[in-house]
């Protein structure tokens, strides 16, 4: 298991402009975002870097707990990543959600699993790799979330060997919520040749079931209703008769 960083800070301000929204923030660099937890009576919305955002986000994953510090106030408050939504098109973040906590509170969190070590059925029997599952719901005081919890994959030695989510070791403060039967990793056979060019053929497009495309000699029927012939490229046309 990897710790969360509880130590990370992130620096904000009230939101004084209630009008403002996300696509005008970001194009300031800005985010919006708003603070709510039990032990605040209303919620608080904030605006803060894109940058620094980002940079803490890569430092410690969502869902995890960091330091939040209100620019109008002396200390900071612990905090979950709890929602980061995302533009639909461009990938870009547009909102936040802070969910306040203390430190001892029992939380509800998603985790992200880490895959490490090499499984032997890929690295000797050329076998492919296949995650099942990239996180996990899990239940923990908020200081103990981690930032992600690992799943060693050198126990899948051969292609019947697979690692479901009981096999995954955790510490004793952390309580998984997820079915325990669901399986997380598993190596699949590699294909073979015939397999491969079968899958090439099957992708590859048809171009004579599309529209206004014809094969070369091919009759095709023309605007005016008569049948004409498409003629390879690069031949000669037949001059008209007089």
């Amino acid at each position: 298991m990897i710790s969360a960083e509880s130590n990370i800070l992130l620096e904000v301000k009230k939101r004084e402009d209630k009008k403002i929204n996300s696509r005008q923030a970001l194009r300031e660099g800005l985010l919006l975002g708003i603070i709510y937890g039990k032990e605040i009576k209303e919620n608080i919305s904030v605006v803060f870097p894109l940058v620094k955002f980002k940079w803490v986000l890569d430092k410690s994953g969502e869902g995890t707990l960091i330091k939040l510090k209100i620019e109008e106030e002396n200390d900071s408050r612990d905090v979950i990543i709890q929602d980061v939504q995302y533009h639909t098109f461009t990938g870009d973040v547009v909102h936040v959600d802070f969910l306040a906590v203390s430190l001892e509170e029992e939380v509800e969190v998603e985790v992200p699993l880490e895959f490490t070590g090499v499984s032997p059925a890929v690295k000797d029997l050329g076998g492919i790799f296949v995650q099942s599952a990239e996180n996990v719901e899990v239940r923990c005081k908020a200081r103990n979330i981690p930032k992600a919890i690992t799943v060693d994959i050198s126990k899948l030695a051969d292609f019947d060997d697979v690692i479901y989510l009981k096999d995954v070791s955790l510490p004793a403060n952390i309580e998984l919520l997820d079915n325990l039967d669901v399986v997380v990793a598993m190596i699949d056979k590699p294909r073979s040749e015939k397999e491969i060019e079968e899958l090439e053929q099957e992708a590859a497009p048809d171009i004579s079931q599309v529209e206004g495309v014809a094969k070369e000699g091919e009759e095709t029927e023309s605007e005016e209703g008569n049948t004409e012939v498409k003629k390879p490229e690069g031949e000669a046309k037949e001059k008209p008769k007089e």
